[in-house]
Formats: C-alpha cells, sequence, structure tokens
C-alpha cells in the first residue's frame, strides 16, 4: 500500500480523539491498515500522556504584578466638575439675560421683576443639579469599570 492510499494524519487524529464521529470509512481503513492503525495508537498514548500533565501554576499573582507595571492614575476629578458647573450656570444666566433683554415690556406685564429674577435664579440651580448629578453618575460608572476586579473577565483564560 503506498502513501496516497493512508489517512491523513487529520482524519488519524480525529479518530485517535473521537472514535464514534470519525466515519466508517475511516474505521474500516484503520482496522486493515497497520501504518494507520499504528498512527492512531500513537496519537491516543500521546493524548493520555498529555491529560496528565498537571496544569501550569504560576508562584506568584500575575494580576498585581501587571497592576503594579500600569501607572498611577491622576484624581482630579473635581476641578472639571467645577468647570462645568460654570460654564453651564454662565450658559444659562446668559440666556436668561438675552430673554430679558429681548422682552422687557412682555415680562414686566405678566410678573414683576423679582419674580423673573427668582425664576431664572431657580433656572439656573436646578440646571446646575442635574448637570452635577449627570457628571456624577458618569465618574461612578467610569470608576466600576476601571476597578480591579473588573480587569480580568475569565480568570481560567489566563496566560
Amino acid at each position: 500500500m503506498n502513501t496516497a492510499d493512508h489517512l491523513s494524519d487529520i482524519e488519524i487524529q480525529q479518530h485517535a480523539l473521537d472514535t464514534e464521529h470519525s466515519g466508517i470509512a475511516a474505521a474500516t481503513h484503520i482496522a486493515q491498515c497497520p501504518h494507520c492503525s499504528g498512527r492512531v495508537a500513537f496519537y491516543q498514548k500521546m493524548a493520555r500522556r498529555m491529560s496528565v500533565i498537571p496544569a501550569e501554576e504560576f508562584d506568584f499573582d500575575l494580576t498585581k504584578a501587571v497592576l503594579a507595571q500600569l501607572p498611577a492614575r491622576k484624581r482630579s476629578h473635581a476641578p472639571e466638575q467645577v468647570f462645568i458647573v460654570g460654564v453651564s450656570l454662565v450658559g444659562v444666566l446668559a440666556a436668561i439675560g438675552l430673554f430679558c433683554y429681548l422682552n422687557t415690556g412682555l415680562l414686566n406685564d405678566l410678573l414683576g421683576k423679582s419674580d423673573v429674577i427668582s425664576y431664572g435664579a431657580a433656572s439656573c440651580l436646578l440646571f446646575a443639579f442635574l448637570l452635577t448629578n449627570l457628571w456624577s453618575e458618569y465618574v461612578g460608572k467610569i470608576r466600576r469599570l476601571n476597578a480591579p476586579e473588573n480587569l480580568q473577565h475569565f480568570p481560567g483564560a489566563a496566560v
């Protein structure tokens, strides 16, 4: 029998590791061919030996070693928050001022000047509160994403 008549290594390995799903033609050939049956025995023996090899373990904590190499993060969230609130307050005050300037007669007829100022101030405070709350939620979500326990979702897959 020449080498063209033998099964490929892939077919032999499939039969060695999963005899039930290798196919009738391959099983028949292996039963009749001493060369291919010897290769099947070799791969089965190799698979048995590899299955008893213990998994390698590190003698150190890989997560701590990697985290120690990362640069420290800067904790400067407060200046960003103050800047955003300040800019938003200036924008809201400018919008209210422009509205008041353009509609002075209308507002004086509808409300007194003190009412316009108090509604404007209340609107600014509400807008600043909502913007600050939105910012703090965003920062909290980012911190949870960057937490060390979230760095590796599949600890068994570590190399």
